[in-house]
């Protein structure tokens, strides 16, 4: 978790992902309460979200009246979190952690991981520590979501290399984002980003590159299994039922 994703861009991350942030959190908070009083088999009131960032879907759950805590590897992201939280004055908290290594005493109703963040379990070991970190932190009957890319549909597009560019601005600052991203046999991505950041004292470039893991809806199933979880569903597109066709997966885990 040393990537300059968690540190040297952590102050552009909201301006760069601002139309996700403004219009899809909350229609996957829509979705996510959805699966609560569907899904989880007991009242959801106390949430853990692994892996917040700069806490937009934490946020977005304290704004709805659950009571969040985020937990993220990035201290940069975590201080971006905190200060959006006293702005809104919302009751959000905010520790830093490993996903994979989650030691809270106490247990929660619900559990959520998003925008593709259990991807950076790389291992098998990997990401049954994380779920079943999980597990142990959830009360009798409480729900896990996490969403991920549908391997099976963007498999030969990502395979062939996937180049995205785009521009944002924030204030008196230009931001062009280069992502390259090539996926192999064995579902690994590699994912590289170039920053270019034009302002009034010049150019700046941060560089970023890392890996992540895709999963299958059988490997998502059979993972949340091996973890302890007895009911397990993977839903398509943040709609409540499973689509062979999604783009996106969400893996739905009771304890």
């Amino acid at each position: 978790m040393s990537s300059p994703l968690y540190r040297e861009y952590a102050e552009y991350y909201d301006v760069i992902y601002r139309e996700y942030l403004e219009k899809q959190v909350p229609r996957i908070a829509g979705f996510v309460e959805e699966v609560f009083r569907g899904d989880a088999e007991r009242v959801v009131k106390r949430v853990l979200d692994l892996a917040c960032g700069t806490g937009g879907p934490t946020l977005e759950l304290a704004r709805r009246g659950y009571r969040v805590i985020g937990i993220d590897a990035s201290s940069d992201m975590l201080r971006i979190a905190r200060r959006k939280a006293a702005q809104l004055g919302l009751d959000a908290e905010f520790v830093e952690g490993d996903m994979r290594r989650l030691w809270f005493e106490e247990e929660f109703d619900a559990a959520t991981c998003f925008f593709t963040s259990i991807n950076y379990n790389l291992s098998d070991d990997d990401v049954l520590a994380t779920l079943r970190g999980v597990y142990r932190s959830l009360r009798p009957g409480g729900v896990f979501l996490a969403d991920t890319v549908n391997p099976l549909i963007r498999a030969p597009e990502m395979m062939k290399g996937v180049t995205q560019v785009w521009r944002v601005q924030r204030g008196n600052e230009v931001i062009l984002v280069l992502d390259v991203k090539r996926l192999d046999e064995s579902l690994m991505l590699e994912w590289e980003r170039t920053i270019l950041v034009a302002g009034p004292g010049g150019v700046r470039v941060i560089p970023d590159h890392h890996m992540l893991r895709l999963f299958t809806a059988s490997e998502l199933r059979l993972f949340a299994k091996l973890a302890g979880f007895r009911y397990v569903k993977v839903y398509g597109d943040y709609e409540r039922r499973e689509r062979a066709d999604a783009r996106r997966l969400i893996l739905v885990a009771v304890k």
